[in-house]
Parts: C-alpha cells; structure tokens; sequence
C-alpha cells in the first residue's frame, strides 16, 4: 500500500513539474513531506495545522490542477479520521471547476533542478 502511494507520487511528481526530469519537482517533494506529517498527527489541532500549511503550499505550488486534485485527496485520506472540519476543507479546496473548464492545465510549472 505504501509503495503504491509512492509510486503515484512520484508519478505525480514528473506529470506536474513538466513531464521528462528524473528529479521531482522541489515544491512537490515539499507536499509529500507534509503528507507525510499529516498521517502521522496525532491530535486534531495537529492535523488541523498542517492542513492549513498544506492548503497554502498546494494552492501556490507550480502543478496542473489534475496533479492538485490528486495529492488532495491523499491529504483528504491522511486526516479523515482525526479531524473532520480539515477533511471538509481539503474538499472545498479542489479545483474541480478549473478542471472541468480548463482542461486541467496550468501554465505555471516547475523547473526540472
């Protein structure tokens, strides 16, 4: 299950900073570290912190919505548990219309480093 949750990370990673670098983008390894500490809270009020930290880092994070929508709803499963009002704003917080009517793109991506 891990190894799952790595691998489309990973495949997350190169789909959103512009497909063809063996490295991931910078902004997304700082996403997977933030996923990272939200399945490991042990409190809400933990949970609930770094879901506002997260929010903020994905909205502003050089990915195409598509790679957005789906590191949400890794987040979304990472705090469903312990905190609810968190999993009801990573909800309200995706980029469904954009999606729908855009395509999914975004022209902002990440520079392969």
């Amino acid at each position: 299950m891990v190894r799952g949750v790595a691998a489309a990370l990973g495949v997350l990673a190169l789909a959103g900073c512009g497909g063809g670098s063996k490295k991931a983008c910078p902004a997304v390894r700082k996403l997977d570290g933030e996923l990272a500490a939200m399945r490991a809270a042990k409190t809400p009020a933990e949970a609930s912190r770094l879901t506002d930290r997260f929010l903020v880092d994905v909205e502003t994070a050089p990915i195409d919505n598509l790679s957005r929508n789906r590191l949400i709803d890794h987040a979304a499963a990472a705090v469903s548990g312990l905190c609810p009002s968190c999993f009801q704003a990573l909800e309200a917080d995706r980029p469904v219309i954009s999606i729908r009517y855009r395509n999914g793109t975004s022209k902002a991506r990440c520079a392969a480093s």
